[in-house]
């Protein structure tokens, strides 16, 4: 089945990696349809010159970079570019929702302390957004090769969303396999066991069309989940890493200290994207 990607596409140079990693993850265009996206600033604003028409410009450069490297042919790729009405976050988000888009892809640069105390990036602004569709953050691609997506699971409805998510975007692309990861808290056990949450996971997986043959399991002993994926990813050369998000409100502390995992992982994870769904 055709997989429709919103792609967001900005001037500093970060939507590249969300451009590169498409090019390199998926193996088949023919089941790749993309809408690159684009927001201008406001009407009016201090930028010079016509920021519509260089959004437009930035949007047209990325079409034709896909069609260059044979990856997609014209007609499945749209452009669309709005101007903002102060808030590019929640246009991104505005835009996932109406499009009913598979997955909103984005490029994401390594910010400053500073900037991510203040929450400049857009990135960091749309993981908090109210949102029914799955995020992609994607940062600068190493120069090793990766492949394959470290899916981490729990019993949660969050966890049991990705997985489906995963299987469905994977389901056609036999380059990839997956690998299966439950950070169990020896401290909280409960009645769930990791083979219970496996069998949750291969259910959508397999539901989806994955062959058995492509999945895996890894359990880790953990009372720190962050750390103890971000440890085993670095061991391995994944393409995404992919974690379901459960809904909490952002303090003024959590920009500085954060408790939510994705928002760690979105931090921590050095050139592997990471897949987020709600």
């Amino acid at each position: 089945m055709e997989k429709h990607l919103m792609v967001g596409v900005c001037a500093d140079g970060a939507s590249s990696y969300a451009v590169r990693f498409i090019k390199d993850f998926f193996h088949s265009p023919c089941d790749i349809r993309i809408t690159l996206f684009h927001v201008a600033p406001p009407k009016g604003s201090w930028c010079s010159g016509n920021p519509r028409a260089k959004g437009e410009k930035l949007l047209e450069d990325a079409r034709k970079w896909f069609i260059d490297h044979s990856f997609c042919s014209k007609n499945k790729i749209e452009i669309k570019s709005i101007h903002s009405r102060g808030n590019t976050a929640r246009e991104i988000v505005q835009e996932g929702h109406k499009g009913m888009y598979d997955a909103v892809v984005l490029g994401r640069q390594t910010p400053s302390m500073l900037e991510e105390f203040f929450d400049y990036r857009v990135g960091s602004k749309v993981i908090w957004e109210d949102i029914n569709f799955p995020l992609w953050f994607c940062k600068c691609p190493h120069d090793i090769p990766k492949k394959n997506v470290l899916l981490c699971v729990d019993e949660d409805p969050p966890s049991q969303r990705i997985a489906d998510h995963v299987g469905f975007m994977l389901n056609d692309n036999p380059n990839h396999d997956i690998t299966m990861l439950h950070v169990r808290n020896s401290k909280e056990m409960g009645a769930v066991t990791s083979e219970d949450v496996f069998a949750l996971c291969r259910e959508h997986l397999t539901g989806n069309g994955v062959d058995e043959s492509r999945l895996s399991e890894v359990v880790i002993e953990s009372d720190n989940v962050a750390k103890a994926i971000l440890q085993h990813a670095a061991k391995r050369h994944y393409a995404a890493v992919a974690v379901g998000r459960g809904i909490h409100d952002q303090t003024a502390v959590e920009k500085l200290f954060p408790r939510s995992v994705c928002v760690k992982l979105l931090q921590g994870l050095e050139g592997t994207s990471l897949w987020i769904s709600r």
